[in-house]
Parts: C-alpha cells; sequence; structure tokens
C-alpha cells in the first residue's frame, strides 16, 4: 500500500442546504399563529363533530391506564380537532358528537417511552360544549407590520415562517454522516490513488475513501494491540469478535485484520470529531 497524505488533517465540518420546507406545512403554522387573532362563531346546524372544528371541551378524571393523569385536564377549552395537540385516537372517538353532548374517551396512545407495539389508555369523559368554526383575520401588509415585525407583507411573512422549520445537525449515528465526512476527506487526497491499491471491482470513490483514511490513520500515529484489533472487528458482541479475528489469523491474514481496525479506529475519530450542519 502506498503512502498517501491530505491537504488537511483537521476534522470535517460540512455544511448542507435545507430542504425546502412544503407550502402545507407553512400553512398550518400561519393557521395556528393566527389563531389568537380568530373570530370565533358557533357552527348555526345540529351537527356532530369533523375534523377541522374548534370545540369549547371539559375533560373530567383524565387517566392513562386508569392513573390520573391531570396533564389532559381542559376546562372550557377550545380544542382544534386533528391539529395534533393530542393524539389522533383521542380525536377519532370525538368524531359525530354533537354540541352539549359528553363522550366517553377510551384512546389508545403510544407514549414516548413504551417498547415498540406496547400502547397505553387514556381514558376520560370530555364535555362537548359547543362546535365553533373560526374566521381569521385578512392578513393585509398592516396587520402583518403591527403583529408579525419584522415581516411587512405576506412574502416576508412566509418566509419567516418558513426559516421556523429548522434542521438540527445531523446526528453522529444518522446513516448517511460517515459517508459524507468521509467523502469530503477523500477530497484532501494529495496523491492520485495508486492503480496497485485497488481491490477488484472497487470503484473510483470507494478507492480515493480508502487511501484517504489511511492517510488520517498514519497521520494519527494508531498503534492497536491485539485486543483493541478485535474491539474493532465486526461483529454483534465481543464473542462475535473475538470469532472473527480468529478466523483471520487462522487464514494467515492477521495483517488485513491489523489495517481493518486502523481503519474502523481512524473512522470513528473523523465521526466523532467531524460535524455535519443544515445552513
Amino acid at each position: 500500500m502506498a503512502k498517501y497524505t491530505l491537504s488537511s488533517y483537521d476534522p470535517v465540518a460540512v455544511e448542507l442546504p435545507k430542504p425546502q420546507v412544503p407550502q402545507s406545512l407553512v400553512d398550518a403554522q400561519i393557521e395556528k399563529l393566527l389563531e389568537p387573532f380568530a373570530e370565533y362563531h358557533e357552527v348555526p346546524d345540529d351537527r356532530g363533530v369533523l375534523p377541522g372544528d374548534y370545540l369549547v371541551v371539559t375533560t373530567h378524571e383524565p387517566a392513562l391506564d386508569g392513573n390520573p393523569a391531570n396533564n389532559f385536564l381542559m376546562e372550557h377549552s377550545i380544542y382544534h380537532v386533528g391539529a395534533g395537540e393530542m393524539p389522533k385516537t383521542f380525536d377519532d372517538e370525538l368524531i359525530g358528537a354533537k354540541a352539549g353532548s359528553t363522550v366517553d374517551v377510551h384512546a389508545k396512545i403510544k407514549m414516548p417511552l413504551a417498547k415498540d407495539g406496547d400502547a397505553s389508555e387514556l381514558t376520560m369523559k370530555v364535555d362537548v360544549e359547543k362546535l365553533l368554526y373560526n374566521k381569521a383575520p385578512e392578513l393585509t401588509d398592516e396587520f402583518i407590520t403591527e403583529h408579525f415585525a419584522p415581516a411587512t407583507n405576506l412574502e416576508e411573512f412566509r418566509e419567516g415562517v418558513a426559516k421556523q422549520f429548522g434542521l438540527p445537525d445531523m446526528a453522529k449515528d444518522d446513516a448517511n454522516f460517515p459517508d459524507i465526512v468521509l467523502g469530503h476527506l477523500a477530497k484532501r487526497l494529495v496523491e492520485t490513488p495508486d492503480e496497485a491499491d485497488r481491490m477488484p471491482g472497487m470503484p473510483d470513490d470507494a478507492l480515493a475513501i480508502m487511501c484517504a483514511i489511511d492517510a488520517l490513520a498514519d497521520h494519527l500515529d494508531i498503534q492497536l494491540d491485539e485486543a483493541q484489533v478485535i474491539a474493532q472487528m465486526p461483529g454483534n458482541d465481543d464473542e462475535q469478535k473475538q470469532k472473527i479475528y480468529e478466523q483471520l489469523v487462522d487464514q494467515g491474514k492477521e495483517d488485513e485484520a491489523q489495517v481493518f481496525a486502523r481503519r474502523e479506529a481512524a473512522l470513528s475519530w473523523l465521526v466523532n470529531n467531524s460535524s455535519v450542519k443544515y445552513v
């Protein structure tokens, strides 16, 4: 294997453009922002609750799996059906109810720390006091300037709302993270990869990445003892990693195991110290 160098050995810092925010998401957020300014009127006919309705509700004795859940208490509160304030299974229990009725809610909901497939039962009585529709204010330049400065018109207002949906930095355990930082590391490779170092069927980008990660491992002066080499072997547990390492040694591939482990250690350093941000 030839010796390679990089133009920089600093951790990789990648900036990616944010994906475009769907206009439907912007519309939904604007609708929420306008709710405090809306005029609410009772639905004139005697129909039941439909998705999208606004209700005046009071809840009684909310419980999760029989235990009091006071965070679900509401008293003469305006509730928007289908807006995500409560689980969809809760909203489904209200569909069809008429003003002045009381609904016995039995809704299955998934709690954040619950195991896959597990659900808790949310129970309560809900007084559906009124069915409402809302009339949102007109988004004139004057209204926007007064209530949503620094925006002065509808275009600026929509742009400002879209910017609220910023993406956090890409997590290091994201499956795409190593590929992104390795791709940028390969661009720092000073030398042209030697054809003798190409494995059968290896494409050019993979060859450049392999040479770049070797150059990083050399720069970091990664030296691994046998236990550290075994720790870098692929496998679901220590026993499996040990078995894979022993198989390589039996096949006379101890050097290949060392090379693989150094690359994995260099990759770990690169991932741990690099960043991928959305701007």
